[in-house]
Parts: C-alpha cells; sequence; structure tokens
C-alpha cells in the first residue's frame, strides 16, 4: 500500500501501522497494557506541568511518520516540542523519546520498531514490559541498552523520576 492509500483510510482507534508498504494491524491491547500505558502518560504530563518543560508528551493512537512509507503509532512519545493542538496527522517531528508496552507481538516492538526508530534519530526507546521490567535503550541507533532498577529516569528529561515499584503494583 502507498502512503497516500493509507492516509486515505478512514480515521480508526485500531492500530495501524505503515512500514514500507505493508499495513500493520495490532489487536488490541490488555488492560494492563492500557493501564500502564496511562500512567506512564500521566507521570510524564506531571514532569511537564511541573518542570514547564517545552515538551509534549501523547500516546496512541496517533501517527508519526517516521520516514517516507514509515508511519508508526509508538504507544508513548515525547517530542522535544510543544505540538500545537491542531498540527496536522501524521506528525513529521521525530519524538526525542518512543515508548513501547510490550504485548503479543513483542518481536516486532523489540527488532523492527527499535531499528526504525534509531534509524531516524530517536533518542531514548522505553520497552515496557507489563511483568515489571523496563529496558531503556539510547546512543548511536540505541545500541545501549539498560534496564532499568528501581526507578525509571532520562538524562532527557530532568528530575523525571518514576518508581517502578509503584508503577507495576
Amino acid at each position: 500500500m502507498t502512503e497516500a492509500e493509507f492516509l486515505a483510510l478512514p480515521e480508526s482507534c485500531q492500530g495501524l501501522e505503515l512500514i514500507d508498504g505493508r499495513v500493520i494491524v495490532s489487536p488490541s491491547p490488555s488492560f494492563r497494557h492500557q493501564k500502564l500505558l496511562g500512567r506512564l502518560a500521566r507521570a510524564l504530563q506531571t514532569w511537564i506541568d511541573v518542570t514547564r518543560a517545552p515538551t509534549t508528551v501523547a500516546q496512541s493512537p496517533l501517527d508519526v511518520r517516521f520516514a517516507p512509507g514509515r508511519i508508526l503509532q509508538p504507544d508513548a512519545m515525547v517530542f522535544d516540542i510543544v505540538l500545537p493542538d491542531d498540527v496536522r496527522v501524521p506528525i513529521d517531528w521525530i519524538p526525542m523519546i518512543c515508548i513501547e508496552v510490550l504485548s503479543e507481538s513483542a518481536a516486532h516492538d523489540r527488532v523492527t520498531k527499535r531499528q526504525i526508530y534509531a534509524a531516524t534519530g530517536v533518542r531514548e526507546y522505553w520497552i515496557v514490559d507489563p511483568t515489571g521490567s523496563v529496558e531503556v535503550c539510547a546512543g548511536p541507533k540505541l545500541t545501549s541498552s539498560h534496564l532499568a532498577v528501581g526507578v525509571l529516569h532520562s538524562a532527557l528529561l530532568p528530575g523525571f523520576v518514576l518508581d517502578l515499584d509503584a508503577f507495576f503494583a
């Protein structure tokens, strides 16, 4: 499918992504997935509200163009600008942080999306495993990774701290 054909599809809450001519349809996420995503988005928004950082947090479904023919919907994303409410979609600004809460299609999140995010300049990629861990990928091409232990923080978000025990409880 071409990008123009993809963008002509009717608006949907279904997770649809375009990767090199293929439409990827994701099943509805689990309740735990959505619960964790909501908690994380609220924590990030609270950090923005408190620090007044010129950033935007958003969550899926929201189309982001990572390259021509590559339109994805990260579960959550942090942009290093304040996006206007009427920003056109797909958004053509690359997030500084992309976040995926793992579901059944973990390989798609761990491999395919990581490669696309790395190739386009995403500076951090958080992979949230609902069983209780967060892998943080950073560095050139997102090649460096570590498991966050106890708390999640980011050099890109000064002062942001997420207590992982409380988050996963």
